[in-house]
């Protein structure tokens, strides 16, 4: 079976499509066949050689890729959740020996999939799972009741939308600060605050939550400008170990998504979430390639600016 690999740090012109023996499942282990999988920040960096520390006992060459869609192949000793022919989304982290989603068949615990409705578009499904879960992560993170006030920063980008999505299913009172060509977007999604994306935030903040919100989501990496937003004691999740935020009247966490992703219970919330259509999937547009074409779905995803994720399919 074939794979995105690369050998060498750089640039998508590093990439290469190399065959590899197809996998074969173990007990508790399901063989997916890969429809699509779609190129994140993680696997920017993880090209580039910034995540080079956290790969350096992996065999060359490396996989990347986290999300996935596709159909069930085959299934090892022990497995209930799935079946052979079900279509599936799930989430696995490309820091283990067999790499990561950017391939034709991967071998994954079966926590990590969750079956979706036969006539799924698995490209855009694609879009859900590393995202989703990195949302339930920061909101398990800052521990919020109902009725608290959640701020979620870059609210139009991928992580961020979900979250909204996830803030409002908990019953929290969701703000979000965006550009103004977002908000029809983001109302869509059932989002009534909506503030300002920089001049204003503050005041916009001090209006709807006069001592301040109760959390952040901080998806726009902006938390060192807005922590003061913040109510005493209260909390903000990072999604980057790498930025740094530094205010003592809070809790500040940095959530790393490879630790969820054996968390059966909170991947097939997501995967009962949207088939109930209450996770809203976003691919960029212009932005599906096959394998062959991976090194520009890296360079798409490099150029940034667009709304929604690239994807690389594997013809499923």
């Amino acid at each position: 079976m074939k794979a995105v690999t690369f050998a060498e740090f750089g640039g998508p012109e590093v990439l290469q499509i190399m065959e590899k023996p197809a996998p074969l499942p173990g007990p508790g282990e399901v063989v997916v066949a890969v429809a699509a999988s779609t190129v994140n920040p993680t696997d920017l960096m993880s090209l580039s050689g910034l995540r080079e520390r956290l790969m350096k006992d992996l065999p060359r060459p490396y996989t990347a890729g986290m999300d996935f869609s596709g159909h069930v192949l085959s299934v090892g000793e022990g497995v209930h959740n799935v079946a052979i022919g079900q279509a599936v989304i799930g989430v696995v982290s490309p820091r283990r020996p067999s790499g990561g989603a950017q391939a034709q068949q991967i071998q994954v615990p079966a926590v990590s999939v969750t079956p979706v409705k036969p006539d799924t578009d698995l490209i855009a499904a694609a879009t859900i799972p590393m995202n989703a879960l990195t949302g339930m992560l920061c909101l398990e993170l800052l521990g919020l009741e109902p009725g608290q006030s959640l701020l979620v920063t870059g609210a139009a980008g991928m992580l961020g939308s979900l979250a909204v999505e996830l803030g409002l299913l908990d019953g929290l009172h969701v703000l979000a600060n965006a550009g103004h060509a977002d908000h029809e977007f983001l109302r869509g999604l059932g989002l009534t605050s909506l503030l300002p994306r920089d001049e204003g935030l503050d005041a916009a903040v001090r209006a709807v939550c006069p001592d301040g919100v109760d959390g952040v989501i901080d998806g726009a990496l902006i938390g060192r400008e807005i922590s003061h937003l913040v109510r005493d004691g209260g909390g903000i999740v990072s999604p980057r170990a790498s930025y740094q935020i530094e205010d003592p009247r809070l809790t500040i966490n940095y959530v790393q998504v490879t630790r969820g992703v054996e968390d059966g219970q909170k991947i097939a919330r997501i995967g009962r979430l949207f088939d109930a259509g209450k996770l809203t999937p976003r691919v960029a547009a212009e932005g599906v390639f096959p394998y062959t074409e991976a090194a520009d779905a890296y360079r798409m995803a490099q150029r940034g600016g667009s709304r929604g994720r690239v994807v690389i399919t594997f013809g499923d």
